[in-house]
This record gives structure tokens, sequence and C-alpha cells, in this order.
């Protein structure tokens, strides 16, 4: 009896250990996707992949921040090209990550205020600042950047950061080649600053 008892416990502790995890996809356009050559990164986060909380922030002038409750992952992969007619193509790359901290809700709302409230920002708030302060809230080391953050940097120090968690698979790549794409990817820093591509 007493052994059950311990079982039973220790398997609602089991369940309560895994409560708690949800799932965070990062939609990864590459430099030569993008009209300004720097890239474009979206986030989509929840319990799984067909109940999701999709975010992608664009500038100003092209409808800034986006946020689409209870989308399945499909429609999140093509919702830039298909719905905001921002991209052309599906993205290149696409990383799924698993968090347990802080609550989805919480998520939520610092989302809202980084990728809707705050308006797109070249050096302190594009796509991709909006993202790593979102992943570092869940303890995810998404590294720093030098003057400009990219996609491209992001996603390096990703894989540098947490090549443990990617060996273990709790890191993913669900869509995309990762090493192609990390060999391949320039630095889109220059492209940006010196907007050698046509914005």
């Amino acid at each position: 009896m007493r052994s059950s008892i311990v079982g039973f416990l220790l398997f609602c502790i089991s369940l309560n250990a895994q409560a708690g995890d949800f799932e965070i996809y990062l939609f990864v356009y590459s430099s030569a996707q993008t009209q300004s050559g720097a890239g474009h990164i979206s986030i989509a986060f929840g319990a799984d992949s067909s109940h999701l909380m999709y975010y992608t922030k664009y500038r100003r002038a092209d409808g800034g921040g986006f946020k689409v409750t209870d989308i399945q992952y499909t429609n999140a992969f093509n919702y830039d090209r298909d719905v905001l007619k921002h991209q052309k193509q599906h993205p290149m790359l696409v990383l799924k990550l698993k968090a347990q901290k802080p609550s989805l809700s919480k998520l939520e709302k610092l989302s809202d205020y980084w990728n809707i409230k705050k308006g797109w920002s070249l050096f302190i708030n594009n796509c991709t600042d909006a993202i790593k302060k979102l992943l570092r809230v869940t303890k995810i080391n998404s590294g720093y950047a030098f003057l400009i953050s990219t996609p491209n940097e992001l996603v390096e120090d990703l894989v540098y950061h947490s090549r443990a968690q990617f060996d273990e698979h709790s890191f993913q790549v669900v869509y995309g080649d990762l090493e192609k794409y990390l060999k391949e990817e320039p630095n889109a820093v220059p492209r940006v600053i010196f907007r050698r591509n046509k914005q």
C-alpha cells in the first residue's frame, strides 16, 4: 500500500515538473529573402504546435508589429508570406526550443510590449531585439550583438551557447538546413548600416 502511494506521488511530481513545458518556434528568413538585406525573424510559442501565439515585427511603415492568437504551426509558417505579403518565400529555417519559464501568460504580456507596443527601432528594438528580450526571460542564452541585432547572429549565438540542448534534442531544427544556413548566411550588419540594399 505504502509503495503504491509513493509511486502515485512520484507520478504527480513528474506531471507537475512537465506541466510548465512549452514550445517556442523561431521562423528565420535569410538576408537574401528580404529587401533590407538583414533578414527577418518571427516567433511563436504555446503548449503545443496546434495552439500558438504568433508575433512578427516590422517597421512602422510596413504595419509595425502583428499578433495572431491560437494559430497552428503551419499557418504561422505561412503567415508573413500569405497573409501579410511581406515575404515572398517561406522562412529558410525554423528552430523549435523548449522552455519552462516564465508562464505563457507572462510571456504573452512581454511579447505584446516588445513586439506591439514598443515601436520598431534599428539599434534598440528591431525584430531580432524583441525576440532576444523574450528568450532571455525564458533563460535561453541569446547572446549579445555588436551594434545591431540580426537573425543571423541570434541563430549563431543559440547554436554556440546551447550546443548541449541541440545535442539532447530539446532544441531542434524543424525546417531547413541549419548547417547550410550558418555556412551561407553573411553578416548582415554592414548591409543595414550602409543601406546597400533597398529598404
